[in-house]
């Protein structure tokens, strides 16, 4: 079994409040943007410049133009520009190289906007053209980012609650949407379809794997569990153990990921400022690391793979209530 990455990479104590969360750049992942409740978007490096130091306190770049806790971030895959999203109701379309002030912003000027936060936001379809918002308002919204026109292009309210997450195959064409209501919804675009998966409760994480044909979904009943997409069936839950000590999500949005080649499951937690791993194939617990002393919670994980110039396999980056994100790697 593939134990957790525990090598520390770098702390980032770059932001004031909270943080709530990272996405690695394109293209290798050189780069890590993270949002924060302190009410900024930071550019930091993923691994240390030349420095003996494994703490940084002052990131590239700031991004201060959001009036609201920031939620999400999306990065396209040129990785020139990246999207962020939160209490602003509006989707905020940045340049990378331009820490001024937004591109655009989505739904600030529009009648069709989003009525409340924007949970979550993803870049969709061919050269990343269409973002896709998920908000507490119960509906899923997709915006052209090449057309002038402030409308969104679709407007989905299927959700009897709040949408808390997206994610977007490569195909080009689906869609998926977890909510509170306890439901995954699969929005095929092209066919003008919607599929519906029923959860064990409130949905509050969602990733699909490497292949697309796999789901990892986590629900506030304190479970991570991977889907096979086909025929919905459940393939592994985690943890395996009715009460696995310590590990608890019950009430707060936990980000999980997959990692190593989508062999394991990593996952924060609202109790004890771990990040704890489980092994796809097995189900079993595979380690923990203490991310916060604290024991704040921590509430986003988010993994990179290697590439083929680096010694590590990959690195994770952790972060949550404490306000410090913690990268580790292989």
């Amino acid at each position: 079994m593939t134990a957790i990455p525990s090598n520390l990479v770098q702390t980032l104590q770059t932001h004031t409040s909270p943080v709530n969360a990272i996405t690695f750049s394109s293209l290798g992942g050189t780069y890590i943007l993270t949002g924060s409740s302190d009410r900024q978007v930071h550019l930091s490096r993923t691994e240390p410049s030349k420095s003996t130091s494994t703490t940084t306190t002052s990131p590239i770049q700031k991004y201060a133009s959001h009036g609201y806790p920031v939620l999400s971030i999306a990065v396209t895959r040129s990785n020139q520009q990246f999207a962020s999203s939160g209490g602003d109701r509006a989707v905020f379309l940045w340049d990378v190289s331009n820490a001024e002030g937004t591109t655009r912003r989505f739904g600030s000027n529009t009648s069709q906007a989003h009525t409340s936060r924007i949970t979550c936001v993803e870049f969709a379809g061919a050269d990343d053209s269409v973002l896709v918002s998920g908000s507490d308002d119960r509906s899923v919204r997709l915006w052209d980012v090449k057309s002038r026109d402030a409308k969104p292009l679709m407007v989905w309210e299927d959700a009897k609650d709040g949408v808390s997450c997206l994610s977007v195959p490569d195909n080009g064409v689906e869609v998926l949407s977890g909510s509170i209501d306890g439901r995954v919804r699969c929005y095929d675009v092209r066919m003008g379809r919607v599929v519906v998966d029923v959860m064990a409760g409130a949905v509050t994480s969602l990733e699909l794997g490497r292949d697309g044909k796999t789901m990892l979904v986590g629900t506030l009943d304190g479970k991570v569990r991977l889907f096979d997409r086909r025929d919905g069936s459940c393939l592994r839950t985690f943890p395996n153990e009715d009460q696995e000590q310590g590990y608890k999500n019950e009430s707060l949005r936990l980000k999980s990921c997959l990692a190593m080649n989508d062999g394991l499951v990593l996952s924060g937690s609202e109790a004890d400022g771990k990040v704890r791993a489980w092994d796809v194939l097995s189900g079993k617990n595979v380690g923990d690391i203490t991310q916060n002393t604290t024991g704040k919670v921590v509430s986003v994980v988010s993994w990179r793979e290697g590439s083929k110039t680096e010694e590590r396999t990959g690195v994770f980056a952790a972060g949550g209530a404490a306000g410090t994100v913690s990268i580790y790697g292989t």
